[in-house]
C-alpha cells in the first residue's frame, strides 16, 4: 500500500521536517534519541498534529493542512504500540484485546477469541497485565491492535527497555506474529540491528530532518 508522510512541526527551538513516500510493507525509522522519531509516529497516529503537511495511506487522507483535514485517531485505522505496551492494568487479557472493538457483543467476542488463539494466549484470558511475562504482554498488545484490523501498525521502540537476550527473543517472536499481516508496519528505533533485521526500507532522521531514505541494505552500506 502506498504511503506518503509530510510533516512540519515546530516545538520551541525544535523543528521536525520529514517527507517520504513508500510502497514497502516494512519501514524502519532510525535515529538518535530526540531526533523526532516518536513525534513522527504520533503525528501519523493523530496523537500530535503537525503545523503543516500531508499524511496519506493508500487513498485515505489522514491529515492535510491545505484542505484542513485532520482525522481523529480513532478514524485513522492506525494501530500504535507504545514502548511499555500501554495495557490497561485493571483489565484482563481478553478485556484488553477487545478494548478497541466496536459492534455487537457477539461479534466482538468472536474477534477477541480469534486473536486469543492467533497470538497463543489461551489460558491467560482472565489474567491481569501484571501477572504476565514481558513476551505475553507484547502479544496482548499486538492482539489488541490486530483485533480491529488496522491499515498501518506503528511500533515505537518496543524493545528499548529489555535486556539483550529477551530483546532478541521478543523481536523474533514479533516478526513471526506479523509475518501474515498484509498492512504496513513502521518500526522506530535507535538500534541499527533492529532496523536492519526488520525493515525493507529505512528513513534516517537526524535533528528533526530526514537525511536519507532507501532500501535498508543500500542505506547501511
Amino acid at each position: 500500500m502506498a504511503m506518503e508522510v509530510k510533516i512540519h512541526k515546530k516545538l520551541g527551538e525544535y523543528e521536525l521536517d520529514v517527507h517520504w513516500k513508500s510502497t514497502k510493507k516494512r519501514i524502519g525509522i532510525l535515529g538518535a534519541s530526540g531526533s523526532g522519531k516518536s513525534l513522527t509516529l504520533k503525528s501519523i497516529a493523530g496523537i500530535e498534529h503537525p503545523d503543516q503537511g500531508h499524511i496519506q495511506i493508500g487513498d485515505h487522507v489522514l491529515y492535510d493542512s491545505d484542505s484542513r483535514i485532520c482525522l481523529k485517531p480513532q478514524k485513522r485505522n492506525v494501530g500504535y504500540m507504545f514502548q511499555n505496551y500501554a495495557l490497561f492494568p485493571t483489565m484482563t487479557v481478553e478485556q484488553n484485546v477487545g478494548a478497541g472493538l466496536a459492534g455487537n457483543k457477539k461479534k466482538k467476542q468472536e474477534q477477541v477469541q480469534k486473536m486469543i488463539r492467533h497470538f497463543r494466549l489461551e489460558g491467560l484470558e482472565k489474567r491481569l497485565p501484571r501477572e504476565l511475562s514481558g513476551g505475553q504482554q507484547q502479544r496482548v498488545a499486538l492482539a489488541r491492535i490486530m483485533a480491529y484490523e488496522p491499515s498501518v501498525i506503528l511500533l515505537d521502540e518496543p524493545f528499548s527497555a529489555l535486556d539483550v537476550f529477551l530483546k532478541d527473543r521478543l523481536q523474533q517472536e514479533m516478526m513471526e506474529l506479523l509475518s501474515d499481516y498484509d498492512g504496513t508496519v513502521i518500526l522506530v528505533s535507535h538500534s541499527r540491528d533492529e532496523i536492519y533485521s526488520f525493515s525493507e526500507e529505512v528513513l534516517v532522521i537526524e535533528d528533526g530532518h530526514g537525511i536519507r531514505l532507501g532500501p535498508v541494505k543500500e542505506v547501511f552500506n
